[in-house]
């Protein structure tokens, strides 16, 4: 983020995370997850919270599920890039968990779930360094879990958005 925005928001990337990691937390309730796992989760939101979809210096956010489809769904049956996998992995987790209430409306985020848990199943096959292969097949295997985590996450966050804490 850049420096000026980030003092005019009093905001950093290290708070933002720190918030999506405390609010995932009280999200998952009584669900048992890993801590890596939710670290993960909470920078996906933290980072997506921060990029702009114009920004040319990172992989920006697309536009929703239809976008996902048509970059890492139909164009990359074939795809072996471990990198591009998660990236695609990490953009139906954000759209098919945090903002499922609104995917739901024009796309069967269920069949979406198989989507991300394919995108970092395959992330984890193709990936050199074995603790991310190992990584990516749990994360896999929980993507369902996760991607309702974010949703009540968002839930919790549209509900009390006049008490939001914990950025400042």
């Amino acid at each position: 983020m850049d420096d000026l925005f980030a003092a005019l928001l009093a905001v950093d990337s290290e708070s933002v995370l720190n918030f999506f990691w405390e609010n995932l937390r009280d999200s998952a309730g009584s669900i048992k997850w890993r801590d890596d796992e939710a670290l993960y989760v909470a920078s996906i939101l933290a980072h997506y919270s921060q990029t702009s979809r114009s920004c040319a210096s990172t992989a920006p956010c697309l536009g929703g599920l239809s976008e996902v489809f048509d970059n890492f769904i139909l164009a990359t049956a074939a795809l072996q890039d471990s990198d591009l996998l998660e990236l695609g992995g990490s953009q139906v987790l954000l759209f098919a968990g945090f903002f499922r209430d609104q995917m739901a409306r024009r796309h069967n985020v269920k069949w979406y779930d198989q989507v991300g848990q394919s995108l970092y199943e395959r992330a984890g096959q193709y990936s050199p360094v074995p603790k991310k292969r190992e990584f990516f097949d749990r994360l896999s295997e929980s993507f369902p879990q996760w991607a309702i985590v974010c949703r009540d996450l968002s839930r919790n966050l549209r509900d009390n958005r006049l008490l939001l804490k914990g950025l400042c």
